[in-house]
């Protein structure tokens, strides 16, 4: 582990559960992720990245054609299905929606057609949760729709957008902002930044984060995030705030590590990460469920 203590915080060791060994790429848990413009093509691929090194068996990407061409190099083992305002993305055990779709009126379609009503458990991220603040952010929130589970993972500017609120409050306030969307919402929220916060629904719990360093401020990073949280949470079966939380801590102990042995700190690269996450999920497993 690259000669650091690893110390798992205890609100997130029970997250690193050893995989059985009649396990096979369903029972390790399913990834859709929906995204991707012409503009970003590649920000859905580097969420696909991010579900598959963090453990997730079988990952499908609802993407524009734009984008095939950095999933084959990235994501070989993904399965693609063409995205259009009546796609109906693969059935998965958590769909991570919205890196680089863009928020024209197709993709408030895509959004509300994936979250009207629908059960399950989706991760909504960046372009989505503008959309989300679009229809909700004046008004008194979202209720998700029953056995429908929400992990939102703003920055502060999209958490002042949900809240329709100046980005300075938030900065200003970030726990209890966090809180309120969470309560407003009815989601677990990541409001990411430097010590990333996390906070379930019912604000039973809180975690802020204490790994991660500033090389990580690169576009993409949070990308990668939004499909480690879907994986971690389709593999463990748990409860949202443990998979995410776990996920945060994760993302940036990764960083860490590169950080630590590196004299150019732009190996901080969201590729980077993702192999560093790799090799701290295979060599790390026994040290990460023991907690150190």
């Amino acid at each position: 582990m690259h000669g650091m203590k690893i110390i798992v915080p205890p609100q997130i060791t029970g997250a690193f559960k050893m995989r059985s060994g009649d396990a096979d790429k369903y029972s390790v848990g399913t990834v859709a992720v929906v995204g991707g413009s012409d503009r970003y093509a590649n920000a859905p691929v580097m969420a696909g990245l991010g579900a598959r090194v963090a453990g997730a068996g079988l990952v499908s990407l609802v993407v524009p054609a734009v984008s095939r061409l950095a999933a084959s190099a990235l994501v070989p083992e993904a399965t693609f299905a063409r995205l259009t305002p009546n796609c109906i993305p693969p059935r998965a055990d958590v769909v991570a929606m919205g890196m680089g779709l863009g928020v024209d009126t197709n993709s408030e379609i895509v959004v509300s057609r994936l979250l009207s009503g629908s059960s399950g458990k989706f991760v909504l991220d960046a372009d989505a949760l503008t959309i989300l603040a679009g229809w909700y952010g004046k008004r008194d929130g979202y209720e998700p729709a029953e056995k429908q589970e929400l992990v939102l993972t703003p920055h502060e500017g999209e958490a002042a957008r949900l809240l329709n609120k100046r980005r300075e409050e938030v900065s200003a306030n970030r726990l209890a902002c966090a809180k309120e969307i969470a309560s407003r919402y009815g989601a677990t929220v990541v409001l990411k930044g430097a010590n990333s916060i996390v906070v379930p629904p019912d604000l039973g719990r809180v975690y802020e984060n204490n790994t991660g360093n500033p090389f990580m401020a690169l576009g993409g990073m949070g990308d990668l995030l939004a499909g480690m949280i879907a994986a971690r949470w389709a593999y463990l079966k748990c409860d949202a705030f443990t998979a995410a939380a776990s996920a945060v801590w994760l993302h940036g102990l990764a960083a860490d590590c590169l950080a630590a042995k590196a004299a150019d700190f732009s190996v901080v690269s969201t590729a980077a990460q993702a192999g560093a996450l790799r090799v701290l999920l295979d060599s790390g497993r026994n040290e990460l469920q023991s907690g150190g």
